[in-house]
């Protein structure tokens, strides 16, 4: 059915842009509180016209004669912003979940573990009691059942006057509405799951799509008793590899000196487990359990293709989107939200998917980092947001705004400038998120989204093509191959510690978009976990940088999983993807190198630092502990033993080659041993490749064509290099820092943002 108002994603001025009846609108989007009526027009007269509402079907909230029903809740809601900003739109934010009637009615969807049991649980999406089971997130009588109470909605809806006003649709469901299990998949006692019908449905679905014939099937896992219809869901032995291995490590390393004088005391250094080898997963023999767990997250992915082609083709003038996809400050196994991303992005259906910004460093001079690889949604014409549930020195409780240190209006006004800057430069969308209900209800800060909206509104009619030098590449598959710590430290710290710190702007992919021909060329790739690959993916990295001769830096161990080999595991199979020999010692040792500065692939790198780990202080702003960061170690160890490389860096603790550049594959291919590269590490690599650094100052930079935007991590002079004679014109202060300049000179506190537009004034 057609209504008045149409939306969707499309391309404007170079990027993808949310076109709302063929005019666009740039990512200033709020979700607040629907009850302040005076704040609400305040909010509009800032600029803020697209809203986020709650929307609860009548099947999930009935409503009684104290409760209104969710439909009622919802119209209500519209009657009231609409009355105070009579020219906003609304993205119905729209939980999709059953009732908790409806689950404890039906065991058979629920979760169900190997003694058949289930879990009592609180899944808020559902209602704030306990259930007696979670229903599981790819249940085929839930979906029916949903449709049927998102028809009843709509058709209720519609009659309402304000239903032109609505844009799209926020898929909700699962814990906290974010589409994950909120309870573990192994109970205490040793019960293990999921052996659902639902969910052993799927399973085999994606067996059948990935191997194609139960020969290929049982070759691959090495089980002769594997069938698709009856897959294997792995015991808690064989998941040692997610926690325990890094455990063992842990322990040794942090009580080593008093294992001789502890009794009982028996440390295990190596961590060696049937069923890994060291923190990867041991896939000669266990593949079904990265199987399973990838299974697992795109069953939860295909619920959300199901309700959006639900959506779509009741109004597909209107957009659809949903939480999924977190790669930062999430769980990366058990909960399904993490690697079922792709499923979405190719379905064709959904315009858009969200998360929180990852909520460690979120202070004065830190950074709000992101837990998706956005621009591989560019690529498919559609846009990542982000929930900026940025903190204000309004918030309460106290520890809210304490643990993020926003004690002052000027502490808020910084973060929300540097949140914005991203939003802009990085081409992303962002929604502020008020959970307090007046967290920016401040004169100050409504005239700073009044100016942020004009921002807005000049960056998105101008030229926004993206032209940056550098691409991050991730990889999804790689995630169920390699312990949870491993991950976290990769997926999710080191994009809190140094990746907005090159001095340069950076590109974020996954892997498999290097074989698509609309990807952009970049000068450098950096592949940060790309553990897993087949020989096909490694051919498509290898020709999309020979192109153009662009630099490839792998980091720990690349390829070191390779499917079509024999070993499925191996030091040669790193060797086959660095084009370097490559020596591997089953062991835990510290990642620790110093480098060669005389290189000139180590320019702007230190003789005297000790390389390999994240040095930096990484903390949670949520969850109050000293350090989210595990100790420093790896294991398996991999060094370089080939005399017809370059060496730019040797282990510290016996001098082995540890960081090297091959020509062998027609690129310069640069290995690193370590999982990680700190930032000037990366500037020095991007220069010698021939990319424009802005700074060496260690801020925060966000950067595009348009506009370069610092956020300060210390008091003091730093200066900015432009890629060609601008006058930048700071949109805060409104006013030039020079005419027609190549660089500038910057006095800045910690914590201080400035933001300058490279195209004038306005």
């Amino acid at each position: 059915m057609s209504t008045r108002t149409k939306a969707k994603v499309e391309l404007y001025n170079g990027e993808p842009a949310i076109m709302i009846n063929e005019t666009p609108y740039p990512p200033m989007l709020i979700t607040t509180r629907i009850s302040d009526p005076e704040y609400l027009k305040r909010l509009g007269e800032a600029g803020l016209k697209i809203y986020f509402v709650v929307a609860d079907t009548h099947w999930n909230r009935p409503g009684d004669d104290k409760n209104p029903s969710g439909l009622e809740r919802t119209l209500a809601d519209l009657e009231l912003l609409l009355s105070a900003v009579p020219d906003a739109y609304v993205m119905l934010r729209l939980n999709v979940s059953p009732p908790p009637e409806w689950v404890n009615s039906h065991p058979e969807e629920m979760v169900t573990f190997s003694d058949g049991s289930h879990e009592r649980t609180i899944c808020t999406s559902v209602g704030n009691e306990p259930i007696d089971g979670m229903h599981s997130l790819c249940s085929e009588a839930w979906r029916r059942d949903g449709d049927a109470a998102l028809a009843e909605y709509f058709d209720e809806l519609e009659k309402s006057p304000y239903f032109d006003r609505i844009i799209g649709f926020f898929l909700c469901a699962g814990g906290t509405s974010e589409w994950y299990y909120p309870h573990g998949l192994v109970k205490s006692g040793g019960a293990y799951g999921d052996f659902s019908e639902p969910f052993r449905k799927e399973y085999e679905k994606y067996l059948r799509a990935k191997y194609g014939d139960e020969e290929t099937l049982r070759r691959v896992w090495k089980r002769p008793d594997a069938t698709f219809e009856r897959p294997i869901i792995p015991e808690p032995s064989e998941r040692q590899y997610i926690w325990e291995a890094d455990d063992r490590i842990f322990a040794a390393l942090r009580n080593w000196e008093v294992e001789g004088r502890t009794i009982g005391m028996k440390l295990d250094m190596e961590a060696k487990l049937p069923a890994s080898i060291g923190v990867f997963l041991n896939a000669n023999g266990y593949a079904h359990v990265a199987d399973f767990f990838a299974a697992w997250h795109e069953a939860t992915a295909n619920t959300i293709v199901h309700f959006s082609r639900t959506l779509k083709n009741r109004y597909p003038d209107l957009l659809v989107g949903a939480f999924y996809g977190s790669l930062g400050c999430t769980e990366y196994f058990e909960c399904s939200t993490a690697t079922g991303t792709l499923t979405i992005l190719d379905c064709g259906t959904v315009d858009f998917l969200a998360a929180p910004g990852v909520y460690n460093n979120r202070e004065p001079g830190g950074v709000v980092a992101q837990r998706e690889m956005q621009d591989s949604f560019r690529l498919r014409n559609m846009i990542y947001i982000c929930e900026d549930d940025s903190r204000t020195h309004r918030c309460g409780p106290w520890m809210q705004r304490e643990a993020m240190a926003l004690y002052t209006l000027k502490d808020s006004l910084e973060t929300l400038k540097r949140d914005f800057a991203r939003n802009i430069c990085e081409e992303i969308y962002g929604w502020w998120f008020d959970m307090g209900g007046d967290w920016y209800d401040d004169p100050h800060i409504l005239a700073l989204f009044k100016r942020q909206r004009e921002i807005a509104d000049f960056a998105y009619n101008i030229d926004r093509t993206k032209k940056n030098e550098i691409a991050l590449i991730y990889d999804t598959q790689s995630v169920h191959h390699v312990s949870s710590p491993t991950n976290a430290l990769v997926l999710d710290f080191y994009r809190t510690s140094d990746l907005h710190r090159i001095g340069a702007p950076v590109d974020w992919y996954f892997h498999d978009d290097m074989a698509r021909p609309d990807m952009p060329d970049y000068k450098m790739y950096v592949m940060l976990n790309c553990y897993y690959l087949t020989d096909a993916e490694r051919k498509a990295i290898f020709d999309k940088a020979r192109k153009n001769g662009a630099t490839v830096v792998w980091l720990y161990a690349p390829g070191f999983i390779c499917p079509d080999a024999n070993p499925v595991m191996d030091a040669e199979n790193i060797a086959n993807t660095v084009g370097m020999n490559i020596v591997m010692e089953a062991k835990t040792a510290f990642p620790y190198f110093h480098v060669d500065t005389s290189h000139p692939a180590m320019s702007l790198a230190s003789a005297t630092r000790r390389y390999g780990h994240i040095d930096r202080d990484v903390h949670s702003n949520i969850w109050i502990t000293p350090t989210v960061l595990p100790p420093a170690y790896q294991n398996p160890v991999f060094y370089i033993d080939d005399p017809e490389v370059d060496i730019l860096g040797r282990y510290s603790s016996n001098g082995k080659p540890a960081l090297a550049v091959s020509y062998k594959h027609g690129f310069p291919s640069v290995y690193c041993t370590a999982k990680i590269l700190r930032s000037e590490l990366l500037a020095s690599l991007a220069k010698w490749s021939g990319c424009h650094i802005y700074t060496s100052s260690d801020d925060v930079l966000y950067a595009s064509e348009n506009f370069v935007a610092i956020h300060a991590s210390y008091d003091g002079k730093r200066v900015i290099h432009f890629k060609r004679p601008c006058s930048p014109f700071e949109v805060y202060e409104r006013r030039y820092y020079g005419h027609n300049v190549t660089s500038i000179e910057v006095e800045m506190n910690l914590g201080e943002t400035k933001m300058w537009s490279l195209m004038g004034a306005f």
